[in-house]
């Protein structure tokens, strides 16, 4: 958790509300399924219990990370396993987010060891998942992570979003799900998310993990949610949801936490 995230909690707390002061049927229908839904499924034990493989091992992996401020990495397998693929509560809320979206293909930009990817994928069935490493050492262990576990759904792509990103998006169908979770700078996230517009429907959602990560990510979600084009936009701490969709008539914005969080809120 990083110390901004921190700093922005009681904010984002204080600002949010529950599915009782929603009255957005879109907007309540998907805060249901992805934050009060409190069901288990056999994919998460599954994707798990490859995590905590993962986390007992010592080998290490050593990449170029086109994403961060730093070049050369050589980590720990089980570190990044650890502190920065996405977690088991934030994967379980994207697998509700594909479960209820019923996608018919999806996209991810940053799929490290593929955790995030499974339970897109898991989640997804039988939608199709395209995601996009930028460290090839990381992508060939996601993709092996996904075959694991007989996720054949999901197809790994390596190389630099510049290059990988437009072409992913031209073979294929019109995206209904893009999760940004590959790069944590303002400037290529804004340019990433332009390259998306131009082959996405009106019924496309844009996923943004870590808006909270830091500062920087901070301004560019404002920035997102002034776009001209973005019409909804739902903050759930774990990630935001942008849509384009014209029929909101209104831009809205909202921030919210599951039920328990406010028991106090029931109108």
């Amino acid at each position: 958790m990083s110390i901004n995230l921190i700093s922005a909690f009681p904010g984002f707390y204080l600002r949010a509300v529950t599915q009782y002061q929603l009255h957005s049927p879109f907007v309540y229908a998907l805060v249901r399924a992805v934050l009060e839904d409190r069901r288990c499924y056999y994919a998460f034990d599954d994707i798990e219990m490859l995590r905590h493989r993962l986390m007992m091992g010592h080998e290490t992996v050593v990449y170029d990370d086109p994403g961060a401020r730093t070049g050369k990495h050589e980590r720990r397998i089980s570190e990044i396993a650890r502190t920065s693929a996405s977690s088991p509560r934030q994967g379980r809320r994207l697998f509700r987010l594909a479960q209820w979206l019923k996608p018919g293909r999806m996209i991810e930009l940053g799929a490290s060891l593929g955790f995030g990817s499974a339970y897109l994928a898991a989640g997804g069935q039988p939608g199709r998942l395209d995601t996009i490493e930028g460290a090839e050492p990381l992508a060939h262990i996601a993709a092996l992570n996904l075959e694991w576990l007989k996720l054949d759904n999901a197809k790994v792509y390596a190389g630099n979003f510049d290059h990988i990103l437009p072409e992913v998006l031209r073979n294929g169908d019109t995206p209904d799900l893009i999760f940004f979770d590959g790069n944590h700078r303002a400037e290529p996230t804004m340019a990433y998310f332009e390259t998306c517009l131009k082959y996405s429907g009106e019924k496309t959602l844009f996923v943004f993990d870590d808006v909270h990560w830091s500062a920087e990510m901070e301004s560019v979600w404002k920035l997102l949610r002034q776009h001209p084009r973005v019409t909804m936009s739902i903050d759930l701490l774990d990630f935001a949801v942008l849509s384009t969709d014209p029929a909101f008539k209104v831009k809205q914005h909202f921030c919210v936490v599951p039920a328990m969080w406010k028991p106090w809120k029931f109108w």
